[in-house]
C-alpha cells in the first residue's frame, strides 16, 4: 500500500498570526509548500505536513525585512555575518545599505550574498567602492573622482532584483561641506538615470538638512530620519521642521536605521507626539566599535512599541512598509496564500526591559520579542538560538 505524501513541506499550529497587510491578528494556522505559503486557516490538520510544529501561546509575523544593514561580510569592515544575525531575529530579508560601490559590487552579488539562507538585496554606494575605506577615511567622498554616475546608473538598471537604489552618506566624516551638493546631485542622476530609488543617510549632515531633502521624492529614503544631531528633524523648539513635513507629505520614506548613535529616543518621542511616524524600521547592523549598543529587528520593534507605537504599526514598519518600499508587496511582507513562505515566531515575554541609545536616554517596557523561530523560503531556518543550516561565507 503506498502512502500519499502529505500536502504541506510545514505547519505552523495554534499561534497568533499578526499580519498587517492582511489586516490579521488571530488565531491562525499557517502552512508551507514548495518555498510559498500554501494556506492560512482557523485549523489546519497537522498529519496534512510533513513537519507541524505547535507554537501555540506564541506571535507570528511575516518575516522581517531590515531596509538597511550591511551585510558585505567580509568584502570591508563593517559587514557583519547575515545568518548569524538576520535569521536569529527573525529577519529573513536584509537589504544592504551602500556598502559596495559600481566597482566591487560584483562580489557581493556572485559570492557573499548567495552564500546566505537570508534573502539579500542591495542598494549601491555614490562612491564606487562603496564603504572599504569607512573605517580609515570615514566613507569616501572627499575626492570626488571615485564617483561615476554612468557605472553606478548602469550597474542598477543591470541588475533588477538586487540593486534596488543609490545610497549616499551625507555625514561630515564622509563628504566636506563644499563637496556635499556635488555628491547629492551626482546621487540624484545616479538615481532617474536608472529609475530607481535614492537613499540619504542624513545623520550628521555638513550641510543643513532641508538642503539635503529638496534632493529626495516620493519613495527616495531618509535614513536616520530620528537621528539626534543638530541637523535633525526638529527645529530649535523640538518641532518638527516644515521641511520635514513636505518631505514625508510627498511620499519620502522616515526610516529609522538605529545603530546604536543615529536614533535618539528623545527625538523619536517627540516625533510621535507630533504625528510623525517611522514609514519603516531598520537596524543599520554592522560590526560596531567598542562601546556601542546595535539593537537587531526584535528588539527595535519591542523598543519603538515602547515608546507608544502600537504593535501592528510596528510590526508593519518592519514588514508590510518596506516590502512597498522595494515594490516587492506583491512576494514579501506578508503571510497571504502563495507569498513567499518567510515567517518569524516570537515569544512575547512580559517583564521590564531597557533599552538605550548612545546620547544617555533609556525607554523602559513590559514587552519584549523574543525570536523562537525563524521561517525561510517554507523551512525551519532557525530555532531557539540555533541555524539550521549556516551560511557557506
Amino acid at each position: 500500500m503506498t502512502t500519499a505524501p502529505p500536502t504541506y513541506d510545514l505547519l505552523l499550529t495554534g499561534g497568533t498570526l499578526l499580519d498587517p497587510a492582511q489586516g490579521i491578528h488571530d488565531r491562525k494556522d499557517i502552512a508551507f509548500k514548495a518555498g510559498l505559503v500554501a494556506l492560512v486557516a482557523d485549523r489546519i490538520d497537522p498529519a496534512s505536513a510533513a513537519t507541524a510544529i505547535d507554537v501555540s501561546g506564541k506571535l507570528i509575523t511575516p518575516g522581517l525585512i531590515d531596509l538597511h544593514g550591511h551585510f558585505y561580510h567580509g568584502g570591508n569592515a563593517s559587514g557583519v555575518h547575515p545568518d548569524n544575525i538576520c535569521l536569529g531575529s527573525g529577519t529573513t530579508t536584509g537589504v544592504d545599505a551602500g556598502s559596495a560601490g559600481f566597482q566591487n559590487y560584483e562580489a557581493m552579488r556572485d559570492y557573499v550574498f548567495p552564500a546566505h539562507r537570508t534573502r539579500l538585496l542591495a542598494f549601491l554606494h555614490i562612491s564606487g567602492v562603496g564603504l572599504v575605506a569607512n573605517r580609515l577615511l570615514g566613507g569616501g567622498l572627499h575626492d570626488m573622482r571615485i564617483i561615476d554616475v554612468d557605472q553606478t546608473s548602469d550597474a542598477v538598471k543591470n541588475n533588477p532584483g538586487f540593486c534596488f537604489g543609490v545610497k549616499v552618506r551625507m555625514h561630515f566624516n564622509a563628504v566636506a561641506y563644499w563637496n556635499a551638493p556635488a555628491a547629492m546631485q551626482a546621487a540624484r542622476a545616479a538615481v532617474d538615470q536608472s529609475g530607481s530609488r535614492l537613499m540619504v543617510h542624513v545623520s550628521g549632515t555638513p550641510i543643513p538638512l532641508p538642503q539635503v531633502l529638496e534632493y529626495l521624492g516620493p519613495g527616495d529614503i531618509c535614513t536616520h530620519a530620528f537621528n539626534g544631531n543638530p541637523e535633525s528633524i526638529l527645529d530649535g523648539r523640538g518641532k518638527i521642521r516644515p521641511e520635514v513635513r513636505a518631505a514625508a507629505d510627498r511620499g519620502v520614506i522616515m526610516d529609522v536605521a538605529h545603530a546604536g548613535v543615529h536614533c535618539d529616543i528623545e527625538v523619536v518621542r517627540a516625533a510621535l507626539a507630533q504625528g510623525l511616524l517611522p514609514d519603516t524600521i531598520s537596524t543599520d547592523i554592522h560590526m560596531p566599535p567598542p562601546g556601542r549598543t546595535v539593537y537587531r529587528m526584535n528588539d527595535l520593534l519591542s523598543q519603538f512599541h515602547a515608546l507608544g507605537l502600537p504593535l501592528k504599526d510596528a510590526v508593519s514598519a518592519a514588514t508590510t512598509r518596506p516590502a512597498q518600499v522595494l515594490g516587492l508587496q506583491d512576494s514579501l511582507g506578508s503571510l497571504a496564500q502563495g507569498m513567499a513562505g518567510d515567517a518569524a515566531v516570537f515569544d512575547t515575554l512580559e517583564g521590564h526591559f531597557t533599552w538605550h541609545d548612545m546620547a544617555g536616554h533609556n525607554v523602559r517596557g513590559q514587552m519584549r520579542l523574543d525570536p523562537y523561530l525563524t521561517v525561510r523560503e517554507g523551512a525551519v531556518a532557525w530555532r531557539e538560538g540555533h541555524l539550521t543550516e549556516m551560511g557557506e561565507c
